[in-house]
């Protein structure tokens, strides 16, 4: 309805000055004032809050992430290390590929 101008405000200000008179315009200004500032300040705390949320769930996802690159770097270096000694070791018995003969 009304937009940021002067005039508006301009019309407004007229309007309470007739309705409340002047006697009561600075108590409702002081009235609003500090209602505004509530406002502000209710806005701030909950700005704050979230963004310190926002923070710890950014960090928590980050350790989390870290967490699990450690795990699946580890779980490779297991597996290259299992396929590493099967590699090297042989087949059968210590010291031939050749499977040992049963002794009677």
């Amino acid at each position: 309805m009304f937009g940021s101008g002067f005039e508006d405000i301009g019309f407004i200000l007229f309007l309470a000055f007739l309705i409340f008179g002047p006697q009561k315009l600075p108590e409702i200004a002081r009235v609003l004032g500090k209602g505004m500032a509530e406002l502000r300040r209710a806005r701030d705390e909950m700005r704050f809050s979230l963004e310190e949320e926002l923070r710890n769930l950014e960090l928590d996802q980050r350790h989390l992430t870290e967490d699990f690159t450690n795990a699946l770097d580890v779980g490779r270096y297991d597996a290259i290390d299992v396929e590493a000694e099967a590699e090297s070791s042989p087949a059968y018995g210590h010291d031939s590929p050749e499977p040992a003969h049963d002794q009677s």
